[in-house]
Parts: structure tokens; sequence; C-alpha cells
């Protein structure tokens, strides 16, 4: 019995440690600079954890949308018009969060070796440019109202002044 509770606990720390590295966001994303992108879709993969919506700058430049999962979209009811709104070539603008650079994501994540691509962000909302369809983190009910980096910003200089003064 005890061998079952010490496995129980075990596997529980391990989770809830790899689910708090994958959805520690102002800890990958820096939600104190936001930035607005704006191009040509050029792919989408619904996929969970994440998906993601490839778009085409004006410059040339590919960015990646690290967006919401295909299981909440479905459950939300929004897969089906994102999937009609985000067809190749249609023109949207994303406002979110760029990922941080890999020095500062292993200040939080030291075993991180991968070097993320400079050119991702973290949306908080998307829309087509003709204004036909849009998103916005607010809509599902996870951020309060206003700014939608609000809060995450905070999160940020807290954890990493906390971790500052426990060295």
């Amino acid at each position: 019995m005890k061998r079952l509770i010490l496995a129980g606990a075990i596997y529980v720390v391990a989770a809830a440690s790899s689910a708090y590295a994958h959805h520690s966001h102002p800890l990958v994303y820096d939600w104190c600079k936001t930035l607005t992108i704006e191009g040509k879709v050029e792919k989408v993969e619904y996929n969970d954890p994440h998906s993601h919506i490839f778009l085409r700058l004006d410059n040339g430049t590919l960015w990646t949308v690290d967006w919401n999962p295909l299981g909440r979209l479905r459950n939300s009811g929004r897969l089906d018009p994102a999937q009609k709104a985000l067809v190749l070539g249609a023109r949207i603008a994303v406002t979110g969060a760029p990922i941080r650079t890999l020095a500062e994501i292993r200040q939080h994540f030291p075993d991180t070796n991968t070097e993320p691509n400079p050119n991702t962000i973290d949306p908080a909302s998307v829309r087509r440019v003709d204004d036909s369809w849009n998103w916005n983190v607010n809509s599902q009910g996870l951020q309060p109202a206003g700014n939608p980096g609000a809060g995450l910003c905070e999160v940020y200089e807290r954890l990493t002044s906390a971790k500052a003064g426990g060295r």
C-alpha cells in the first residue's frame, strides 16, 4: 500500500511540474511587451496541446502563432468558424506576447536546450483584417477584461524577484 501511495505521489509531482513548465506562459512569453503582426495565413495546424497558425508577413518573415488546443476550440464551438476564417491567404492581425530568449527561459527552466524560434507569439487576439472573424483570450473567460497581458507581466516580475532574492 505504501508503494502505491508513493508511486501516486511521485506521479502527481511529476505531472504537476510538467504541466507547470508547459503552461507557464509568463516565463516563456514576454507579457511585459506586446506586439501586433499582420500578414497572410500560410498554414494552420489544429492539434492538442497547441494549435499553430503560420503567418507570412509582408516582408517575407514567417511567424508561428502558438494558439489554442484543438479540444478547447472544438468544445467552445470556435473550431468550425476558425477553420472557415483561417484559410490559406486570409489576411489576419495577431496581437500578443513574443517568446523570450533561451537565456531568459533558462532562468526558470535551466535544463532547456532548444533555441526558441524568435518569430513566435502567444496570442491575446487573432482577427481577420476584413473583420469577418475574430478570437481573443478574453472571450473565453481566461483573462480579466482589458489588457490581455495584465497580470502576466506582474507574475513574471514577482517570480523573477523571488528567485533572485532566494539566491
